[in-house]
């Protein structure tokens, strides 16, 4: 189990980003993840994940991995954690990979890294883990920059890494925003697979998404939480202010894109 306890997280000298932020997560278990932007919860998967910078402190609680108090590892300690038993889908897929070296070095190098295999072996389950997130066009893309590719492409790699080293958790950051909704559905179709053997933080904006996928959903404003619920009565009762805006435009979505589809 993955739990996050009471977490406050803050500038230097400064105010509160978190304040006292508790959830958890669980294997077979996918939570659901939304609020404004600037609400703190890309703070809060950086916390978890020991990414956060030097200007930033932990004053008060805890962030426990199967029991074990991450903050009380050293952050060399903490990033061995990172792909092998926490992996991550950033928002921005771009800032995942980097410019200057090929796709296929880099997923050929975590797969390695995570696990006892060579080269061959490395690039194989690369090209395996690439078809299955609907990049058939294996050798283009392995023998690509993270730049000749659109930000749809990246974030499916991201997924195909997840694929490839198998990490216990996953904190997935609006990991259906660049895609169409042929992959996206996709997406949420892997997800909810390896869901199964794992634990799932999902970060979204994507209403059917959490519906599909979340059985609970926190809702974050001004570094809190204001509000957790069942997703589908989240939408149906709102009880915050936040809430009941951001339910009401996606209801107004689904109307529209309803009356679009009857059209067609």
């Amino acid at each position: 189990m993955l739990e996050v306890k009471s977490l406050t997280v803050k500038v230097k000298n400064d105010a509160p980003i978190l304040s006292d932020v508790s959830l958890s997560i669980d294997t077979g278990s996918c939570i659901g993840l939304t609020g404004a932007s600037g609400s703190g919860k890309t703070t809060l998967i950086k916390s978890i994940m020991g990414m956060y910078g030097g200007d930033l402190e932990i004053p008060h609680g805890e962030i426990l991995l199967d029991g074990d108090n991450l903050l009380k590892h050293t952050a060399k300690e903490r990033r061995k954690l990172c792909g092998k038993v926490i992996g991550f889908i950033p928002q921005n897929p771009m800032t995942a990979f980097f410019p200057h070296t090929k796709i296929g070095h880099q997923m050929a190098e975590t797969f390695r890294l995570h696990a006892s295999m060579d080269k061959k072996q490395a690039l194989a389950l690369a090209a395996d883990v690439l078809q299955r997130v609907n990049l058939s066009d294996t050798k283009r893309i392995l023998n690509a920059y993270p730049g000749e590719l659109s930000g749809g492409m990246l974030q499916r790699i991201a997924m195909a890494l997840i694929l490839g080293t198998k990490p216990k958790y996953v904190l997935a950051d609006e990991p259906t925003s660049a895609l169409d909704e042929a992959n996206r559905d996709l997406l949420l179709d892997l997800l909810r697979e390896y869901q199964q053997s794992s634990a799932i933080l999902f970060i979204s904006h994507d209403t059917e998404a959490m519906k599909a996928l979340c059985p609970i959903t926190h809702v974050m404003e001004h570094g809190k939480v204001i509000e957790t619920q069942e997703t589908e009565q989240l939408f149906l009762h709102p009880q915050q202010p936040w809430t009941k805006r951001f339910a009401a435009a996606a209801c107004h979505r689904e109307e529209v894109d309803w009356k679009w589809t009857a059209l067609s």
